[in-house]
C-alpha cells in the first residue's frame, strides 16, 4: 500500500452514540473513513476455511462473524471476528477466531501453516490429513501440505512474512483453501486498536506483494450523514477463476487436501476439566457417604 491508512478514528475515538456498540462504532468509522465497507454481521458465509467449515464442507454449528471490514479489490480482503459452537462432553462452548480472508486471483496450493506457539492453547479445529513437516527445519511453524508445495511455501513464507506471522504478541495460523488465503488469530482482529490494524496491514501488504496483488489506495472519507449499513456482506458463489496470464509455472495445483478433525486437541482441556469436576464430585459424595455411615 503506497498511500497511508487514516488511523485517526482509532487514536481519537468519536463520542459514543446511544444504542451503538462503542467498539463496533470505532471500527465502522475507521473503515468508512478509509473508504472500506463495513458490515456488522454475517451468518451465511460461504468461506471455505477450517474456522468456517467442517472437514466435510458443512458450515460449523452456529457459525457467524461480526465487525466485518472489507478492503475492496480485486482481489478482495476481508477482516472480521468469527464464532461457532463446539460440543464437548454434552456441553456447548463458543469458539472465537479473528480472521483475515484474502481472495486469490492466481493459483496457490492448498496448505496449512500451524503456529507452534499458538497451537497448544488455540489449535485449529481441522487439519489436513497429511504428515506435517517442521517448516524450514525450525520449531516456529508446522507445515501441512503435499510435498510438491514445499518449495512454493518456502518462497511465500520467507523470513519477513514469518516475522509478521508471529512477533511474540500477535500470532497467526495460515490456511490456503480454494480461492482464498486465511489468517487465523485466537482473538478478535476487527478491534479499535491501531497497533493491531497496523500489523494486519503490514502482513496483508507483504502477502499481496508476493502473491502478485496489491492493496488499493484508501478512498476518501464518506461524508456525513453516513449511508445505511447493509446487514451482511455480499459473497460470490465461487472463487474468482484464475487468470491464465498471471498463472505461475512454479505453483502446483492439487485439487484439495483431505482433512481430519482436530476435535480432541480443541476440547482436551475442557474435557479434562469436566471429567475432573465429575470425579471430584464423586469423591466428595463417596466421602460424605462414608462419614454418614460411620456416624450411624
Amino acid at each position: 500500500m503506497t498511500a497511508p491508512v487514516d488511523y485517526t478514528p482509532l487514536y481519537e475515538p468519536p463520542a459514543p452514540v446511544e444504542d451503538w456498540n462503542p467498539l463496533a462504532q470505532i471500527v465502522q468509522i475507521f473503515a468508512e473513513d478509509n473508504g472500506w465497507p463495513y458490515y456488522p454481521l454475517a451468518v451465511r458465509q460461504p468461506l471455505p476455511g477450517v474456522v468456517f467449515r467442517e472437514r466435510d464442507g458443512k458450515p460449523r454449528s452456529m457459525q457467524r462473524s461480526v465487525n466485518i471490514v472489507r478492503i475492496p479489490g480485486p482481489p478482495l480482503t476481508e477482516i472480521g471476528n468469527s464464532f461457532y459452537t463446539e460440543i464437548a462432553v454434552g456441553n456447548q462452548f463458543t469458539q472465537s477466531w479473528g480472521y483475515v480472508a484474502l481472495q486469490l486471483d492466481a493459483p496457490a496450493p492448498p496448505l496449512v501453516l500451524v503456529n507452534q506457539r499458538l497451537a497448544p492453547r488455540s489449535p485449529l479445529p481441522s487439519l489436513p490429513d497429511v504428515t506435517p513437516m517442521p517448516f524450514k527445519e525450525q520449531d516456529r511453524f508446522l507445515l501441512y501440505a503435499d510435498p510438491g508445495a514445499f518449495a512454493w511455501a518456502d518462497w511465500l513464507f520467507d523470513d519477513e512474512v514469518q516475522a509478521l506471522l508471529d512477533d511474540g504478541t500477535l500470532g497467526f495460523h495460515v490456511e490456503i483453501a480454494p480461492g482464498s488465503l486465511f489468517l487465523y488469530a485466537p482473538h478478535p482482529l476487527a478491534v479499535p486498536d491501531p497497533a493491531v490494524w497496523q500489523h494486519l496491514i503490514a502482513l496483508i501488504s507483504a502477502l499481496r506483494i508476493r502473491l502478485g496483488g496489491r492493496l488499493p489506495e484508501p478512498g476518501a472519507p464518506i461524508a456525513s450523514p453516513r449511508p445505511p449499513v447493509p446487514n451482511e456482506p455480499p459473497y460470490v458463489s465461487a472463487p474468482v477463476p484464475p487468470d491464465s496470464a498471471t498463472d505461475k509455472a512454479r505453483v502446483p495445483q492439487p485439487a484439495s487436501l483431505p482433512m481430519r478433525s482436530n476435535e480432541l486437541a480443541v476440547n482436551f482441556r475442557r474435557t479434562w476439566v469436566v471429567w475432573a469436576l465429575v470425579l471430584a464430585g464423586g469423591v466428595v459424595a463417596g466421602g460424605a457417604s462414608i462419614i454418614l455411615a460411620a456416624l450411624r
